[in-house]
């Protein structure tokens, strides 16, 4: 059954009270953080401190994904060693710009893996495309590696290159936003949204959220606590939503029994492109119902 992205919640590597905090939350994904959230003169302890976490705490069905540096950094090569002895479910690679860089990245792992003593391939890749460069080779980027899991925007370092500003409506990011979905969409992998810096305003974090879904992405990004229910409820099909597919399923299936290809249901349209739509929304809500049990 795939896995669901739609939160997946930043934590300071090497923080346990964080830590802690975040697997009592209904998150699905946690991301401990080695690169930004860390200061040059704690990454060798934070390291140390996620490869422990990641063997001796319970995760529940939390996927547990790790950011380490840029192999372009001093940390990088040490941190994809050390932390692929945890078995993490994947590595979260920043500052992603071209295909040479998930080779290398993928190269590196196969090794670690090796020496660690797991199965090649056993640790998936989700790269941080946070530049001009990494949208315009995107679709390469996301071909790059029987690895690759998802492609995460980083809007902040993003705009900084462009020398823009993220607004309220999100139109300057209208563009590589519908190119990092395309090309998950192409790849078969997850497209998942930037966070959302303002931890205080829950409105602008639900408009920009409602946004990614309408879109088409899987799920965001979350940097704290308070944004967690936000992002959940607008990735989360509701009851109506649900049942509303129930009843396209059932009503396409008795007009196929008919002989028809197509049909109506509340005065609307219903065909093959409705019914995907319909068991793509049942599936994410039976795997939301599962993970509450």
């Amino acid at each position: 059954m795939k896995r669901l992205r739609r939160t997946m919640l930043f934590v300071p590597g090497g923080n346990e009270k964080l830590l802690a905090k975040g697997l009592g939350l209904d998150v699905d994904s946690l991301i401990l953080d080695l690169e930004d959230s860390v200061t040059p003169e704690k990454k060798t302890l934070a390291r140390e401190s996620v490869a422990e976490a990641l063997t001796s705490v319970h995760f529940d069905r939390k996927e547990k994904v790790v950011r380490i540096n840029s192999m372009n950094t001093e940390y990088g090569r040490a941190d994809i060693d050390v932390v692929a002895r945890g078995k993490p479910d994947a590595l979260l690679l920043p500052k992603v710009h071209h295909v040479q860089d998930i080779i290398d990245y993928d190269r590196h792992l196969t090794q670690a893996e090796k020496r660690a003593g797991l199965p090649s391939e056993s640790i998936g890749l989700i790269a941080l495309i946070e530049s001009p460069m990494g949208i315009v080779r995107i679709d390469s980027i996301a071909q790059g590696s029987p690895r690759m899991q998802g492609l995460l925007f980083g809007a902040a370092d993003f705009t900084s290159e462009t020398r823009g500003r993220i607004t309220s409506g999100r139109l300057e990011l209208y563009y590589p936003m519908m190119r990092i979905l395309l090309a998950a969409r192409i790849a078969g992998i997850d497209a998942i949204d930037t966070p959302y810096f303002d931890i205080r305003d829950l409105e602008g974090l639900e408009q920009h959220t409602q946004q990614a879904r309408d879109m088409g992405y899987d799920g965001k990004a979350v940097i704290h606590p308070s944004q967690v229910d936000v992002v959940n409820r607008v990735f989360t099909p509701s009851k109506e939503e649900s049942e509303f597919s129930r009843r396209v399923i059932e009503a396409f299936e008795k007009a196929k029994l008919e002989g028809k290809g197509a049909t109506q249901l509340d005065g609307k349209l219903i065909e093959n492109v409705h019914v995907a739509m319909a068991q793509r929304i049942l599936n994410i809500a039976e795997i939301t119902n599962l993970k509450g049990k």
